[in-house]
């Protein structure tokens, strides 16, 4: 299953590609393990899309975030790591429920995964430059 997900991302990412005018390079994604996620987050930040619009998460510990959501709404919340999958809870965003994903990377881009399709996609930015 993990080698279908990781093809069907690599397609994806190639016709993205092909698509911007840019094939000459070919990307893959590869999954991240649970202390990959872990190693990436603590003290850096996610600015990132998904399909209700932009965010910039910052992760200060391995448990506190904040998210700043289309440049206006400030929010806290908790994360975690699940075996390798990242896990998080909003206090109101998500009705506050927890959501988790598998996170597959290629260099500083993340890509979120739920149930076999992308959900977000994100970039890993070096400490908190939204000041959160």
């Amino acid at each position: 299953m993990k080698t279908l997900l990781i093809a069907g991302l690599t397609s994806l990412v190639l016709a993205s590609t092909a698509v911007a005018g840019n094939t000459s390079q070919k990307s893959t994604y590869t999954q991240m393990t649970g202390q990959e996620i872990k190693s990436a987050l603590v003290g850096n930040s996610l600015r990132g899309v998904d399909r209700s619009g932009k965010y910039v998460i910052h992760y200060s510990s391995d448990r506190k975030m904040k998210i700043v959501y289309n440049k206006k709404r400030i929010e806290s919340g908790v994360w975690r790591i699940k075996g390798n999958k990242y896990c998080r809870r909003w206090a109101k965003l998500g009705g506050g429920k927890e959501r988790c994903v598998t996170f597959h990377r290629n260099g500083n881009k993340i890509v979120w995964v739920q149930t076999g399709k992308i959900t977000d996609h994100s970039v890993l930015l070096r400490g908190n430059p939204a000041r959160l």
